[in-house]
């Protein structure tokens, strides 16, 4: 069994209506095996995220690249942001 933390933050914590959630017993480990199988997944249970842009950070560190997740695993989704 696995179980992550997602964090939301931003504009994507307001229309997931939270700013944390454990992931848990899940009968389908396979959907999240991966960022990007967990991406889908989220998409599919927070479907007001589908059409939003956002970073993802893999225990504090933004993440670019498809990463395997593990059991214990802290995942943020993270708005877009501009700066300089």
């Amino acid at each position: 069994m696995i179980e992550l933390t997602v964090l939301f933050f931003g504009e994507l914590a307001e229309l997931a209506a939270t700013k944390e959630t454990t992931l848990s017993n899940i009968k389908d480990t396979s959907a999240l095996n991966d960022t990007s199988t967990l991406v889908d997944y989220i998409h599919e249970n927070y479907p007001r995220l589908r059409n939003k842009t956002f970073n993802l950070a893999l225990n504090r560190e933004i993440i670019t690249e498809k990463r395997l997740v593990k059991n214990g695993d802290e995942i943020a989704l993270l708005p877009p942001y501009a700066g300089g």
